[in-house]
């Protein structure tokens, strides 16, 4: 039944969505933030919803699904699941320039445009690491999407350094103009605190199920693919990959909140449409939304209840 609404994308599938995500937005970050800024909550708001367009886009130009809103979908469901994901400002404004650099990985298999590609994701990727060190591991997608694209020449390695030097003249130049100091190094270099690999951030929330679902619909895909002897999908692996990094980076975090999981819902969001737009059983598929569905209407329940309590 759900999955029969969503088959074919509708523009009304949209309006649902971003309502559905401005009230995620609205209740986690008003029952979080004891005396909130109306502004600074606006902008926000709209780099929550900047990174659910990035990813329609993504979908749509890179044909990455059929003419569905499975992508979108479960991009809400795990919004709904881990709603305290959206917390941290700097993950938040971290993971849209992730989304738009993600955008020009994928878009590396036409094979046009392509140093200028490998310069913009360097940058976003750097300027993602600017608010969150750890996202400088996307640089490892980067590259290696440029092995599975088949655009790993000489001429092209040279191109997202540049893109990295490029984001580090920018940073001097702004610390110079605003405090008139030069930036230190280590103020930017990744730092891994063991007490994240607590077992807390894995039952924390809906954490738990969201790595299930998301290691359910990579191996499903990983399988199918294989018995098909079409292991190679650049778009997918890409994906996959990031997906990896994603949650890697919420688990060695300084910080002990499940905010790292953001970087994850994209990709994620991307392989599991592709799981329900090609699975053979279509129960499975309404299996796991309705499973997804549930699990966020008792998780924003029970905020609620904590709340009220």
């Amino acid at each position: 039944m759900i999955t029969s609404f969503f088959k074919t994308s509708k523009p009304i599938h949209y309006i649902i969505f971003l309502v559905v995500l401005t009230s995620v937005f609205v209740y986690q970050r008003i029952s979080v933030i004891t005396h909130p800024n109306p502004l600074k909550e606006l902008g926000y708001l709209f780099v929550v919803l900047a990174s659910f367009l990035a990813l329609v886009f993504i979908v749509t130009k890179n044909n990455l699904t059929h003419n569905n809103s499975y992508a979108a979908l479960y991009f809400c469901l795990f919004m709904g699941l881990i709603p305290s994901s959206i917390d941290t400002n700097s993950i938040l404004v971290s993971n849209l320039f992730i989304v738009l650099s993600l955008r020009r990985i994928v878009s590396l298999k036409t094979k046009t445009n392509i140093k200028k590609k490998l310069f913009d994701a360097a940058m976003w990727i750097c300027l993602a690491a600017i608010f969150e060190p750890w996202a400088i591991l996307f640089l490892a997608v980067l590259f290696i999407g440029m092995l599975l694209y088949s655009v790993f020449q000489i001429k092209n390695i040279a191109i997202p350094f540049c893109g990295i030097i490029a984001v580090g003249i920018l940073l001097v130049c702004y610390r110079l103009l605003s405090v008139n100091t030069f930036p230190y190094l280590d103020e930017f270099l990744p730092t891994i605190h063991f007490h994240a690999f607590s077992f807390n951030l894995i039952t924390h929330g809906g954490s738990f199920l969201f790595l299930t679902i998301i290691l359910f619909g990579t191996f499903n895909f990983i399988i199918i693919r294989f018995l098909k002897n079409r292991l190679k999908t650049p778009n997918f692996s890409v994906l996959i990959l990031a997906i990896f990094i994603g949650v890697i980076i919420a688990f060695i975090r300084s910080s002990n909140d499940v905010g790292g999981y953001l970087f994850a819902f994209v990709p994620s969001a991307i392989v599991m449409a592709k799981f329900s737009e090609t699975t053979k059983y279509r129960w499975l598929s309404e299996l796991v939304i309705g499973i997804l569905f549930f699990a966020g209407l008792l998780q924003m329940g029970l905020n609620i209840s904590f709340t009220v309590n």
